[in-house]
């Protein structure tokens, strides 16, 4: 008996609790609640190349940009799919504000995202709090909607008779300097 549970805990252990080669610096995660299970996906950054964003987009208004992904770690310590990237666009009035999320299974297939965003009305983030050295916080939830992809054109096309995935997350995650236009 013993031995079955400690077989039944080792299969079950989530996919973050694998840990990521030293060559990758982690810069903080993403939290994501999805369908019952929690998971937690880092935000990395390697060899001049970040996961982590922040554009300047309109410095008057308050208007930056977010682009935040998070990735699944193999178990040979290598950054892999799913991940799940965040985008959002901050505005000093809320009815500025814009969220982008999307969930990819596997890069270049389609039929393989789901995907939600403000102008859907299926996304949205609250909590945003900017602190020092470029730490950026705030919480999300979003309805991820099914899509097949035709990367070769570009088209989304939302999948009939799949039910939308309910989601919440809270980011995490400090930008460095040379990834940020403050």
């Amino acid at each position: 008996m013993r031995f079955l549970l400690l077989i039944l805990t080792l299969f079950s252990l989530p996919l973050h609790a694998q840990e990521l080669l030293p060559k990758y610096q982690v810069l903080g995660y993403i939290d994501l609640v999805m369908e019952g299970e929690e998971r937690q996906f880092p935000i990395i950054a390697l060899d001049g190349r970040s996961f982590a964003n922040k554009y300047q987009l309109d410095r008057d208004s308050g208007m930056f940009k977010y682009r935040l992904a998070g990735v699944s770690v193999r178990s040979d310590g290598e950054w892999d799919y799913p991940m799940i990237s965040v985008d959002i666009t901050t505005h000093d009035e809320e009815s500025g504000r814009s969220t982008y999320i999307t969930y990819s299974t596997e890069a270049y297939r389609s039929d393989y995202i789901f995907r939600s965003s403000t102008s859907e009305q299926t996304a949205s983030f609250e909590a945003f709090v900017e602190g020092e050295n470029g730490l950026v916080e705030f919480a999300f939830r979003a309805q991820l909607i099914h899509y097949d992809v035709d990367g070769d054109a570009g088209i989304f096309m939302p999948q009939e008779g799949k039910a939308p995935v309910d989601i919440t997350g809270r980011v995490s995650v400090t930008i460095p300097e040379e990834y940020r236009e403050d």
